[in-house]
């Protein structure tokens, strides 16, 4: 059958499905030009739907299936039996239309009108805004509990694929923002939030307000952008939308620090021993088998998912790095960070102390995760580069000694980043070259970083006054024996 035929023959089913078309669109010139559109169909049904014809909407939006699901959070509906097929041996084909596209208090915008001068127009030709949000950013999920199980993404919501940060609609934020919409279509959609600069760095800690989501159509290569944040569009974003898109993030960001935790830690181990960990039980074991200060239940699917890439030998080369593992875990954790997150996924942590403010920072590449207040020893305190090369908890058997409840020692000398019994020396030159941190941060630093992990210790390290913390802190459930009552530890503290 030829295309011409096939065409007539749908537009044919169009009409028999819903009789009476008053308002009948110029199908076959469009459809001749542009095949294979869930998202042609759902547009269509939006516009029929705007104007009060139930009949032609729900025709569309049953065509356009699984894109319709996606957006409305809800099963398409079905075309009654006796309408589902008129005619023997007809085939069901999706078809493409280039809709005109209503815009809705001026919340969503054409793609070309997104790109920075210099973007290339051509891989958005067809773009067209969506007039509705991915289910993704309408899902209000439950905050998981600290050191719990993270709670699922409410039914029929559709997790991101990806979370992409940037600075601003000033910034490089347009660059992230075509990236978003050029890239690979997905059936998932994609969240672009705000990632503050704190001075040189990303600020982790305080990114995570929504500023869009993109919607893309893998067949058409139509993509759309819902506006969220009024600085970056001429338009009244719906409040509500926002402060869902805000929840499902909330939930999200404690996950990647446990991923994150979870890459850095298989990452090192390598390096430390020259192959890939072969179980959990060889990341957080028992002293001094303790990369890891513990585990949850979220980490053993990715470590699974990212083993068997590690070991997979079937191209003759094996990973030097851990990947970021997103196929498997809770729905709740979805959505590889990008844009100005990207180095999560890329980069495994690692602490800079800063002498010329007593900072001590966790980083991973340009993104700052945590940014703590320190105790250190001035002239005292070494400067260089050292790795932990050993972690305990309750040196010397107690949890209030000298040493507080977590001690790390730096590249096998009396140098440590270690608790105390003074918290009043935080931002002072007091110690005898260790750094102290009060307990809260020790023992959330203590969790977030592995064993081998890079220490650089330098008179100016570029970190900002700005302190950051979440108010709720990292931490890992254990139940591994990380204390060593066979050794006396005389850190110079």
């Amino acid at each position: 059958m030829s295309k011409e035929s096939r065409i007539d023959e749908q537009i044919q089913h169009f009409y028999d499905n819903v009789p009476n078309v008053g308002d009948a669109l110029p199908l076959k010139e469009y459809l001749l030009k542009h095949e294979d559109s869930r998202m042609a169909w759902y547009l269509l049904g939006k516009e029929y739907e705007g104007k009060g014809d139930k009949a032609k909407a729900t025709y569309c939006f049953a065509q356009a299936g699984e894109i319709y699901e996606a957006f409305e959070s809800k099963p398409a509906p079905q075309l009654p039996e006796n309408k589902a097929s008129e005619k023997a041996g007809w085939k069901k084909w999706t078809i493409a239309l280039l809709i005109p596209i209503l815009l809705v208090g001026g919340a969503v915008v054409a793609v070309r009108e997104l790109l920075q001068d210099g973007d290339d127009p051509a891989a958005v030709e067809t773009a067209a805004a969506v007039t509705e949000p991915p289910a993704a950013a309408t899902g209000v999920p439950p905050k998981p509990p600290v050191g719990g199980k993270p709670a699922p993404l409410p039914a029929g919501v559709v997790p991101p694929d990806q979370i992409a940060g940037a600075p601003g609609p000033e910034e490089q934020g347009r660059s992230v923002l075509g990236e978003l919409l050029t890239s690979q279509p997905s059936r998932q959609p994609r969240l672009l939030v705000a990632v503050p600069k704190l001075g040189k760095w990303n600020d982790w800690v305080k990114s995570g307000k929504p500023i869009a989501t993109v919607a893309s159509d893998r067949e058409s290569g139509l993509a759309g952008v819902e506006w969220f944040d009024p600085k970056w569009c001429d338009c009244k974003p719906e409040d509500g939308k926002a402060k869902a898109a805000a929840k499902l993030v909330e939930g999200w960001k404690p996950l990647q620090e446990e991923k994150l935790a979870l890459r850095s830690a298989m990452t090192r181990y390598k390096e430390r021993t020259g192959q890939w960990p072969d179980s959990p039980e060889a990341m957080a074991g028992d002293y001094p088998a303790n990369t890891m200060a513990g585990w949850t239940e979220s980490m053993s699917s990715w470590f699974e998912e990212l083993k068997a890439v590690l070991t997979d030998k079937t191209d003759g080369k094996i990973p030097q790095t851990a990947g970021w593992p997103d196929r498997t875990g809770p729905d709740s954790g979805h959505g590889a960070p990008a844009g100005t997150l990207a180095p999560l996924t890329e980069l495994p942590l690692e602490i800079i102390v800063d002498k010329s403010n007593h900072r001590l920072a966790v980083v991973s590449g340009d993104v700052i995760v945590r940014n703590y207040e320190v105790g250190l020893g001035g002239d005292k305190t070494p400067e260089g580069k050292f790795v932990i090369s050993e972690k305990v908890k309750d040196p010397n058997g107690s949890s209030t000694g000298a040493f507080g409840s977590r001690g790390m020692t730096l590249s096998d000398t009396r140098y440590g980043i270690h608790g105390t019994n003074e918290p009043k020396s935080m931002g002072k030159d007091e110690s005898l070259g260790c750094v102290r941190m009060t307990q809260e941060d020790i023992e959330e630093l203590y969790d977030l970083v592995p064993l081998g992990t890079p220490v650089t210790i330098a008179e100016e390290g570029g970190l900002p006054d700005e302190l950051r913390a979440p108010p709720e802190r990292f931490r890992l459930p254990s139940t591994q024996n990380e204390t060593n009552p066979h050794k006396v530890y005389d850190w110079l503290g």
